[in-house]
């Protein structure tokens, strides 16, 4: 396979700026002290948990805990600073990429835990005036994609060699943002994109579809796992100090990602209103006949909601998702997750 890469090799850090990236939507650190509205799945009676999430995929399941005074959220669309908040104790549990959990934990020598995979799969082939059905399709092609040095590429590399497909070229750009305008407009037919950009860019032009789903992909090549791109983790010691807190905060997951995937619409204007994500993301086209309009904005909610994969998968099935994912990584390239594969100690409760 003949890999046209426009970067340089990345440093760590950036490694796992462009993994974070992968699940962020851009824009400022909010941080938000939430008020007495939804109650607890858990009886709690401790001190606000102090939650760190990126916008985007990563933090949406767990918009239906921002209005509950037991937690409250930081929502960032800087990668790396909920590493240096989890890092540094200023946040007790974090919501993040795969990988960033790995690498953490070898950082803090097993100072974090992995509490539950919260979002599988995120990214998608789209094109724009080509036909692709399967990735050998793809062969004698040029593919537009993001991530070079980081998840993305090696989930793509994974992909393409799985499939035998070697005659591709894989040009990398350096933001979403900037391929997303690209497949739209129509300067690459194909590309490679996680959502929320998926969404991006089939906004901006109706004609940009979604081809292939990478998690789909994934989990033919590798059928004793699946793929799975955020994660949620948090600090040994307050796992050990606060089981109580622990349990109701995976009690209220479980809960508000079981709303979000049940209520995709509700969801979508709760998500609006946390600015976890913006609301053209959601948005219908501007001439939708207004007797439709409602039905149009389900059918987003769903489509934008459906393609984020967003789950809560605990103990012994998450350690082995996990455990797949990382081996995958770390043939690709060790660093990717800390230098070595993790030890099960990583995994709560599995």
């Amino acid at each position: 396979m003949k890999l046209a890469k426009r970067l340089s090799a990345l440093t760590l850090a950036l490694v796992l700026v462009l993994a974070l990236a992968a699940c962020s939507l851009g824009g400022t650190t909010d941080t938000t002290t939430t008020a007495p509205a939804t109650p607890t799945a858990v009886d709690y009676k401790g001190d606000p948990i102090k939650v760190a999430a990126i916008k985007g995929p990563t933090g949406m399941g767990m918009v239906n805990m921002m209005d509950n005074e037991n937690y409250e959220f930081t929502l960032t669309s800087d990668p790396t600073e909920v590493a240096t908040l989890l890092a540094t104790g200023k946040v007790d549990i974090a919501a993040c990429p795969l990988n960033l959990a790995a690498n953490l934990y070898k950082k803090t020598n097993g100072g974090v835990q992995m509490l539950a995979i919260n979002t599988l799969g995120v990214l998608y082939l789209l094109t724009n005036g080509e036909t692709v059905n399967s990735l050998s399709d793809l062969n004698g092609k040029t593919i537009y994609a993001t991530g070079q040095g980081a998840t993305p590429e090696y989930i793509l590399a994974d992909l393409l060699a799985a499939n035998g497909v070697t005659a591709v070229q894989v040009e990398y750009l350096s933001e979403h943002s900037e391929l997303a305008a690209k497949i739209a407009s129509g300067d690459c037919k194909i590309a490679v994109l996680p959502e929320p950009f998926v969404t991006v860019a089939t906004n901006k032009n109706s004609a940009v579809t979604v081809a292939l789903s990478l998690t789909e992909l994934w989990n033919d090549a590798h059928p004793d796992s699946r793929l799975a791109q955020g994660c949620v983790v948090a600090r040994k010691a307050f796992i050990e100090s606060n089981p109580d807190g622990v349990a109701a905060f995976l009690a209220d997951a479980r809960t508000s990602v079981e709303y979000v995937n049940t209520n995709p619409l509700a969801a979508s204007e709760k998500m609006v209103a946390q600015t976890i994500v913006d609301e053209a993301l959601f948005a219908i086209p501007a001439d939708t006949a207004e007797k439709k309009q409602d039905s149009a904005k389900t059918e987003k909610a769903n489509a934008v909601i459906g393609r984020c994969n967003i789950v809560l998968i605990e103990g012994a099935e998450m350690q082995k998702i996990a455990d797949e994912n990382y081996k995958v990584l770390f043939a690709a390239d060790p660093t990717s997750v800390g230098g070595a594969l993790p030890e099960a100690a990583l995994y709560y409760g599995a």
